[in-house]
């Protein structure tokens, strides 16, 4: 009896046991994991889409001196500020100057040389080198020619530069933002005067300029 009784309680057991593992539950399981819930993996490629999907209020195409498209500037208002982002190729490793210029011409023939039609650096308030407007971070270049940077300024918004009609550029070489200590002198200064010259508070003495665009509306 005692043992017919054991038979019937183990028999029970894996019954229970089974059913519990029924075809429906591990279904569904399976159907969890293929959504990617549990694993932050659903929410991650929802924000990756909303970024792509994200629409510049402006935007400026690079072209080099040969009229070469090398990458392009876009322009983002957030919150009363400026989030600018740039993809640029073909260019020298190191750093580059990075401004906004006052004129949204962009001639590589010109005759004073490329893109010098894009007159000097946006700066509404015609203060020195360091404060204009336009003045940016430098870009930073990777070995394989390429630059990825994005930053978010208060100087501006991207209306102001379409209605502006105003232009990016990219220059040859760094730009030191006129800082330039007293024990400096220049040939361009008057003698006794010292630290940044007249060139420095305009330029930076960021050099020629490689590249230009035309900063228009998205």
């Amino acid at each position: 009896m005692k043992k017919n009784l054991f038979s019937f309680v183990l028999a029970g057991g894996v019954s229970i046991l089974l059913a519990a593992c029924s075809p429906e539950d591990t279904d569904e399981e399976d159907e969890s994991l293929d959504n990617g819930e549990g694993n932050g993996e659903a929410e991650e490629t929802d924000n990756e889409e909303a970024e792509d999907a994200e629409e510049p209020d402006a935007v400026a195409e690079l072209y080099d001196p040969d009229e070469e498209s090398i990458g392009t500037v876009s322009f983002y208002e957030t919150d009363g500020n400026t989030r600018i982002s740039a993809e640029v190729e073909n260019l020298d490793q190191g750093f580059h100057g990075f401004h906004i210029h006052e004129e949204g011409v962009c001639e590589p023939d010109a005759e004073e040389g490329p893109f010098e039609t894009a007159e000097g650096h946006y700066a509404p308030e015609d203060n020195d080198h360091g404060e204009h407007a336009g003045d940016l971070p430098p870009l930073y270049v990777k070995e394989d020619g390429t630059a990825d940077m994005s930053v978010e300024v208060d100087r501006f918004d991207p209306d102001e530069l379409v209605e502006e009609e105003t232009a990016m550029i990219v220059h040859e070489d760094p730009d030191n933002f006129a800082n330039i200590p007293d024990r400096y002198t220049s040939d361009e200064q008057d003698e006794g005067d010292s630290g940044p010259d007249e060139d420095t508070l305009d330029t930076g003495d960021a050099g020629d300029r490689a590249a230009c665009a035309v900063i228009e509306e998205a």
